[in-house]
């Protein structure tokens, strides 16, 4: 099973005060999703912080990116493949191409949890990377959403997902990507890898568009996250922005992203493939970041 070992910072139950306790537990029961959802025998060790700045409402850094040649990453992924949603993404008509879709111009990048999670460092016990959180901020940290607040567990899954490796380089520095950018799609067969209007998640070569991914191009923001705020779009724990009074779960397309990005899913008997989810326009409610 996979372990993510957190360490709160003196900073964290300084700023949240008397909600530490609940924020700290709030925080764990976040990241077991994770790690009862896969299989990955490593451990993922997170800093966790929190500060008093009213600009900040849920931040993560990784500890480190590792580079990784597309010969190495197609080899890992291959190796890794234990799933179905792995073999259809590095089988034929799959998102993950046989040859580089660079033409080997781009440089990938894993983040640090991700090298682990890909077998290109071993498992150790050094920090993989730090999540931070807004305390001028109203939060529900458990059972019922209060109103007014924001869910504080859906939150923290968020940011501790971009730390395993939920990220997307938007081709800066220049032709710069991270393996999730390998699964941007505008239309079957049409990859994206930058960012931009109208890209989709898919494991399927865009056959298959999954969920629709923020425009980075439209509000400077994540190009990783979902697209959320659209008609229809229901509240997830992956978007990019959140409302007030609602619960922000970690859903199935979610996981099946993290699967694809380098995590062992878990099986679940019965499970289906998510159907396709497509979006419409964006109506802006609260970032994750600013």
């Amino acid at each position: 099973m996979l372990t993510i070992n957190p360490t709160f910072t003196p900073n964290f139950n300084t700023n949240f005060g008397a909600n530490a306790a609940a924020a700290q537990a709030s925080w764990i029961a976040a990241a077991a999703v994770f790690t009862t959802s896969f299989t990955d025998n490593i451990n993922i060790n997170i800093i966790v912080d929190a500060v008093s700045d009213p600009q900040v409402f849920g931040e993560s850094m990784s500890a480190g990116f590792f580079p990784i040649s597309y010969a190495d990453l197609l080899t890992r992924l291959t190796a890794d493949a234990t799933t179905p949603n792995d073999n259809i993404a590095i089988g034929p008509g799959g998102s993950v191409p046989a040859i580089d879709p660079t033409n080997g111009n781009g440089s990938f990048f894993l983040t640090r949890a991700q090298a682990k999670a890909l077998g290109v460092i071993p498992d150790d016990m050094s920090n993989d990377g730090t999540t931070t959180f807004g305390t001028t901020n109203p939060f529900t940290f458990s059972g019922p959403i209060t109103p007014g607040t924001f869910d504080f567990q859906g939150i923290a899954a968020h940011e501790i997902s971009e730390v395993l490796g939920r990220q997307g380089f938007k081709g800066s520095p220049a032709d710069t990507f991270s393996l999730l950018d390998l699964f941007s799609f505008t239309a079957p067969g049409v990859r994206d890898m930058v960012g931009g209007p109208n890209n989709n998640f898919s494991i399927d070569n865009g056959t298959t568009l999954l969920k629709q991914f923020n425009d980075p191009t439209a509000n400077g923001l994540d190009s990783r996250d979902w697209a959320s705020g659209t008609a229809g779009s229901p509240p997830d724990s992956f978007n990019q922005f959140s409302a007030p009074d609602v619960v922000n779960p970690v859903s199935d397309v979610d996981l099946q992203l993290l699967d694809v990005i380098g995590y062992d899913l878990a099986p679940v008997p019965g499970a289906a493939v998510p159907a396709p989810v497509f979006r419409g326009v964006r109506s802006v409610v609260r970032p994750w970041k600013k």
